[in-house]
């Protein structure tokens, strides 16, 4: 089994990106950043020129972003990236105006076009890697929006780590086949995903790049719980999982298992949150204790089941389970099981025990219409 060699766990996004920038000044040989979102901020703009810098004195930096996550940023960042010798590769480019409206009306270009059969299928990833040796991963996107120091009091609650040892190289692995992809279409795109190992579920990486590998994780999931004899403990930014997985939440809880699960009070996508009442009302009727966190937006996604903690950009929704790419990492170290808990006993202190289902019937209407779209969300 790959294991980590040494974990640093991150709750704020200053501490995080301070770490990171330190780790882009000492790489040697090669920097990939993988992300979801790349905005065009404060922060971002000191990691472009550490980035630049980094290129300068002769280390590979490749960076791939999401063509939907960072449809807005990346003709800008494009432009930094070519003159500062930064190899910048987007996953499932989406069409700009200025390259497909002046063509009208020869929307036969639509139609030749593979976007948007693949618009729906992101790269949900925040990985960073410097040297094949050290790895960042969490849910934490590149925007000031996770820091105290740009944003105050409104910054986002969040979870990162920093990881060494042998399970980096599968993500090294996940990052060329994702770079692949976005060079490579058809069947070589389809032949890059098989270099990805199908059995890593007792991994120190947990990954979904292909059909397979989702079906696997999420059993993987289902089991975990089902055999969890203490505590299942769940941070979600996004909740909308499939039945079954309540129906194991459910059995946990009959069976004498601390369940409790965290949700954001405050969310930034609220059409999802909308969506996840009725969910979130059958819970609390089962008698499970769910939590809003009221202190600002939560993002983080982490679990810890029993001793087994769990960080990543993995969402309990449609959208992790069945389009996106993602990533989780697994520790059974006791410090960090630790460390986990006890971040999770201050987040709790920052939340609202829901105890009622009761809500407006205007929130209850737009609940309703939201939740049938919940395999988009």
């Amino acid at each position: 089994m790959d294991s980590w060699s040494d974990v640093k766990l991150f709750h704020t996004g200053d501490a995080f990106f301070e770490s990171l920038i330190e780790d882009i000044r000492n790489a040697k040989e090669n920097i990939t950043i993988e992300s979801y979102i790349f905005d065009e901020d404060k922060l971002t703009e000191n990691i472009l020129h550490e980035l630049a810098v980094a290129a300068k004195r002769g280390v590979s930096v490749k960076l791939i972003l999401d063509g939907f996550g960072s449809y807005s940023t990346i003709p800008e960042i494009l432009k930094f990236c070519q003159h500062h010798g930064i190899e910048l590769r987007v996953f499932h480019i989406m069409p700009y105006p200025s390259s497909w409206l002046r063509r009208v009306p020869a929307f036969e270009i639509l139609g030749k076009a593979s976007w948007w059969r693949r618009m729906n299928r992101r790269n949900h990833r925040k990985i960073a890697i410097f040297d094949e040796k050290t790895a960042y991963l969490g849910s934490m996107n590149f925007t000031q929006l996770h820091c105290e120091k740009y944003v105050g009091s409104k910054a986002w609650r969040d979870t990162g780590v920093r990881v060494q040892g042998p399970a980096v190289k599968q993500l090294v692995i996940a990052s060329q086949i994702t770079y692949l992809r976005t060079i490579y279409k058809g069947i070589l795109s389809w032949i890059s995903r098989w270099r990805a190992p199908i059995r890593q579920l007792n991994s120190a990486v947990q990954l979904n790049t292909t059909q397979k590998m989702r079906k696997h994780l999420y059993r993987d999931l289902l089991r975990r719980i089902s055999h969890s004899q203490n505590r299942v403990y769940i941070t979600t930014a996004y909740f909308l999982p499939k039945r079954s997985l309540l129906r194991v939440l459910i059995r946990a809880k009959e069976r004498g298992v601390d369940i409790k699960l965290l949700i954001p009070g405050k969310s930034d996508v609220p059409f999802s949150q909308w969506a996840a009442f009725f969910l979130v009302r059958f819970l609390v009727e089962k008698r499970i204790p769910v939590y809003e966190y009221q202190k600002t937006i939560l993002h983080a996604k982490t679990m810890v089941i029993d001793d087994d903690a769990y960080v990543g950009s993995f969402n309990l929704n449609y959208r992790s389970l069945f389009h996106d790419l993602e990533v989780i990492a697994h520790f059974k170290s006791p410090d960090v099981v630790k460390e986990m808990i006890t971040q999770w006993e201050e987040d709790l202190s920052h939340s609202k025990n829901i105890t009622s289902s009761g809500t407006s019937w205007p929130t209850r209407v737009l609940s309703r219409i939201a939740f049938r779209l919940r395999y988009m969300l």
